[in-house]
């Protein structure tokens, strides 16, 4: 219900600080979340997040390019010389599902803990080697899980999520499909 871009670019970011409020709220406090930051990440959970989110970032783009699509240019987030806009804008629909319900279920359930970072003396925060192996291999165990599309209920997984969303939006910017669908599985 946006009436102008900037207008629901706002509604964006308010939805997001939201959501990492909530975030903070289910981690224990030895995790040291108290809500996003980055450039650099100054806790052990913004420093998953931002990994994570790089990981998704280039799994999107290969993906995207891969249909044809010039991730540069994007829909929801702002072109910046250099920056690939598209790509931004198709990750929100799975940085929830692909990476941050993964940081939360790492933390959780003890397979990191806190003392597996390094707090740097310029206040960033760096994943440590063995910590960074296990996120790695948990990410692609990630984008391998099974799932079902939620429209059409075709079994695939969350690389193929991707693929398919970046096939659909190829069909609506051709003409060949009215309208896109975001991916929401509940």
């Amino acid at each position: 219900g946006a009436s102008t871009l900037d207008a629901l670019r706002g509604y964006e970011g308010a939805a997001a600080k939201k959501h990492y409020e909530a975030l903070a709220l289910l981690l224990p406090p030895e995790w040291g979340f108290a809500g996003r930051n980055r450039q650099p990440p100054r806790d052990a959970v913004n420093a998953l997040l931002s990994y994570g989110y790089t990981l998704l970032f280039h799994n999107v783009h290969a993906l995207l390019r891969a249909r044809g699509l010039n991730p540069h240019q994007g829909f929801l987030h702002p072109a910046r010389p250099g920056h690939p806009a598209l790509v931004s804008d198709l990750m929100e629909e799975f940085r929830p599902l692909a990476v941050d319900s993964l940081v939360l279920g790492l933390c959780l359930r003890g397979r990191l803990q806190p003392a597996q970072f390094d707090q740097e003396a310029d206040g960033a925060c760096s994943i440590g080697l063995d910590a960074r192996r296990l996120f790695i291999h948990a990410f692609e165990a990630r984008m391998a899980e099974p799932l079902a599309h939620p429209a059409s209920g075709q079994p695939l997984d969350y690389r193929r999520a991707i693929d398919s969303q970046a096939r659909l939006l190829a069909a609506v910017l051709r003409g060949s499909q009215p309208a896109y669908r975001a991916f929401v599985l509940r």
